[in-house]
């Protein structure tokens, strides 16, 4: 049904109905405003989120990277330290047997 044959209908010149629609019309359009509205605050934090969530992942990447190098040392120093250990002790055992440094053998 049009405005026209609404107005003719309504008896009243039809202002009730074209309030009515006009109320209609602007509450519409403050909700596809207020919908906007929404859409772009969340397109805002979406693009502002994600750099964010980026360097956030390079820093735990690298994170994690520094840990593995770490430990690798440590593994490293561990086994150096057992290669010194078993050196040393037999270094001690070869200057225990030769007679050369046992002071009986000098005098």
């Amino acid at each position: 049904m049009s405005a026209i044959d609404r107005i003719s209908a309504d008896g009243n010149n039809g202002r009730w109905v074209e309030r009515a629609e006009r109320m209609r019309t602007a509450q519409l359009a403050h909700h596809l405003s207020s919908l906007a509205l929404r859409q772009g605050e969340r397109a805002m934090t979406g693009v502002v989120a994600l750099p964010g969530a980026m360097a956030l992942g390079i820093a735990a990447t690298a994170m994690y990277s520094v840990a593995v190098v770490e430990r690798a040392f440590e593994v490293l120093e561990s086994a150096i330290g057992e290669i010194g250990k078993s050196i040393g002790g037999s270094d001690e055992v070869q200057r225990r047997d030769r007679p050369a440094d046992r002071p009986e053998a000098r005098a």
